[in-house]
């Protein structure tokens, strides 16, 4: 479930401790990927632009491990659907937090190709576009990003989704989220995802 919350959810926050800039939280799109011959040995990976301002903090190696945090859907849940009338609201979510220590991706070739993984997942017909980019230009796009990789080392998958009600409350929250707006329909998704399992 973690992996399918980052590819359909890839715009990221980054967390790290900056010796400069202190605790710092950065927007970054992401994707994950693994080794073929060893799946449970994963990463996530993006790039950010090389004037950010945490971007020594990451090549220097002293920002030490970081939390990524993916953020999927998530909704206010009424009361007015528990067999309880006299309950609170809540908030069911989806998120997973990914904990681990950058490795910087710099050399150009490297990170086209991490380029190129990032467009596949959003756009793949772009990849030929991509390609065709003028060579000074491609070098100069190259030039003023970095790319990195975070291997996994702790994994915590968030899932609240009105697990801990009854089955008819849980019917109620789901029949109301499907007909909600968009965010509420994509978490009633999860719901229904999570129940199939």
């Amino acid at each position: 479930m973690a992996r399918l919350l980052i590819q359909q959810h890839p715009l990221a926050t980054l967390m790290l401790q900056d010796p400069t800039h202190g605790l710092s939280a950065v927007p970054v799109p992401m994707i994950w990927g693994a080794d073929k011959n060893k799946p449970d040995q994963w990463w996530v990976e993006g790039h950010m632009a090389r004037s950010n301002q945490n971007t020594e903090a990451l090549v220097s190696g002293k920002a030490g491990q970081v939390l990524v945090q993916f953020s999927g859907p998530g909704a206010y849940v009424s009361p007015r659907h528990y067999d309880v009338s006299k309950s609170v609201p809540t908030w069911n979510y989806v998120t997973v937090q990914i904990h681990g220590r950058v490795q910087i991706i710099d050399h150009p070739l490297e990170k086209d190709t991490l380029l190129k993984r990032l467009i596949a997942t959003q756009e793949p017909a772009y990849a030929r576009d991509w390609s065709g980019l003028p060579a000074d230009r491609d070098g100069k796009l190259l030039g003023s990003i970095i790319g990195f990789r975070i291997p996994v080392e702790r994994c915590v998958l968030k899932v609240k989704l009105s697990q801990n009600r009854s089955e008819g409350e849980r019917s109620r929250i789901l029949a109301h989220q499907r007909k909600g707006s968009y965010e509420e329909q994509v978490l009633a998704r999860w719901m229904t995802l999570l129940a199939q399992r």
